[in-house]
């Protein structure tokens, strides 16, 4: 028998022939497609996923497609509704924490993890250690000398940015460091809301103003560095500076960026796994934190605060 199979598998061999996908599909009722829901092409973290979950997607002998959602629930709701009949399942890195998205999925009994992102409910999520991210930018510019730090974190709603943020404030609480309202932006990333958000941050007295400032991602980052310069003030020298996500344009940026390298690809490729898992009826974990950790990338970007900075952190109270 088994010979009889090797020599059918030669003889297609040799004329070209390749299983018919569509028959395939039919006879094992899998499409062995899987989509990617994604909030932006321009955000360099989620390439990365994209990476990953397409190593992982191939690996398995799937079809990868990615959409992106430009962060709009209408606009996913679309999308869901065009590929519900072509793909298994989704990985969903665009839900915001009461996503209706979410509830159209479950309702419509649609196969899904999300990444990137928790939603509100039990739903099996993918996400890298944030928290640790953010202690570790902090533990860094307290190590430099830094005391008033501003986090730029951007709308509400959103698992990641909740998380980082709650992250932010324990870690300042903890060392005892002043946290004024402003400091902490929660506001559109739209270049022209962010620069007006960062120039009040920065419209306090040198001697009184953050000598520090975290972005939540890479693109943020950058445009905090293009507004500093704006302003006339200096990175690092004035100010430092750090990102989060890694990408090789931080370092050629016209001050390479300090970052946080999160485990995104990692994650990309996990998602992808605990999807598989999920469409072969096993049970998976509600959430998976990917286990290579956060790494912190040191540039020019950072540095020491300004002496008169110094001065007034050490002055007694």
């Amino acid at each position: 028998m088994a010979e009889t199979r090797e020599r059918i598998f030669e003889a297609a061999k040799q004329l070209g022939w390749r299983p018919n996908s569509v028959a395939r599909s039919l006879s094992l009722g899998r499409a062995y497609a899987l989509g990617m829901l994604i909030p932006t092409f321009a955000n360099p973290a989620y390439a990365s996923m994209i990476a990953g979950a397409q190593r992982a997607a191939e690996d398995s002998g799937n079809v990868l497609l990615v959409t992106d959602t430009s962060d709009n629930e209408a606009r996913m709701k679309v999308q869901i509704e065009r590929l519900a009949d072509r793909a298994d399942g989704f990985v969903v890195a665009s839900a915001a924490l009461n996503s209706p998205t979410v509830a159209l999925l479950q309702e419509r009994g649609l196969p899904f993890v999300l990444l990137n992102r928790r939603s509100a409910g039990e739903h099996v999520s993918v996400v890298g250690d944030d928290e640790a991210g953010v202690h570790m930018s902090l533990e860094y510019l307290s190590l430099l000398g830094h005391r008033r730090i501003a986090y730029l974190a951007g709308p509400r709603g959103v698992d990641t940015v909740e998380r980082r943020v709650g992250a932010f404030r324990d870690f300042v609480r903890s060392q005892g460091l002043p946290m004024p309202k402003d400091w902490v932006y929660r506001g559109s990333l739209a270049p022209d809301r962010l620069l007006a958000g960062l120039t009040r941050i920065m419209s306090a007295p040198a001697d009184e103003r953050p000598t520090a400032v975290v972005a939540v991602n890479l693109l943020t980052a950058s445009q905090v560095l293009s507004g500093l310069r704006g302003l006339g003030i200096g990175v690092p020298e004035d100010v430092s500076v750090v990102g989060f996500d890694d990408w090789p344009l931080a370092e050629h940026l016209w001050r390479p960026l300090t970052t946080v390298r999160m485990p995104t690809e990692a994650m990309g490729e996990q998602a992808v796994r605990e999807l598989l898992t999920v469409l072969e009826g096993q049970s998976s974990p509600r959430e998976t934190r990917v286990e290579v950790p956060p790494e912190l990338i040191i540039r020019e970007s950072t540095a020491i605060p300004p002496v008169p900075a110094l001065r007034s952190a050490r002055r007694p109270r």
